[in-house]
């Protein structure tokens, strides 16, 4: 029988046993991110919070960040898509609404 307060539920033997919790593995620790070589990386995210860059710069940094994976794409066509990434993080109702919760501001919008 369970000690008094402590839950407990039935066991295939129609006996009881204490109620335990798998917690899983722990959470991993906030390190900042490391490139293969071993040198610490800092986000750019972290790089507009310490005054680094400013919105508008933190919005064409992720816009290139997200495109560095196509590299086999021509130089023109890649900048492109970057501009283009840029922009709808400068004008997307949602994405804007992103960049403001991550970074605290608006970003402005893109220049003609």
């Amino acid at each position: 029988m369970p000690e008094a307060g402590s839950p407990a539920r039935a066991d295939k033997t129609g006996g009881t046993a204490p109620f335990k919790v798998d917690r899983g593995p722990p959470a991993a620790p906030a390190y900042p991110k490391r490139n293969v070589d071993g040198a610490s990386e800092t986000t750019q995210l972290a790089r507009f919070r310490a005054g680094e860059v400013h919105v508008h710069e933190y919005v064409d940094l992720k816009g290139e960040e997200a495109t560095k994976r196509l590299m086999g794409l021509p130089a023109a066509e890649l900048a492109g898509i970057s501009s283009i990434l840029s922009d709808q993080l400068r004008t997307d109702p949602g994405l804007t609404d992103l960049v403001h919760m991550a970074t605290g501001r608006m970003p402005s919008p893109p220049e003609d």
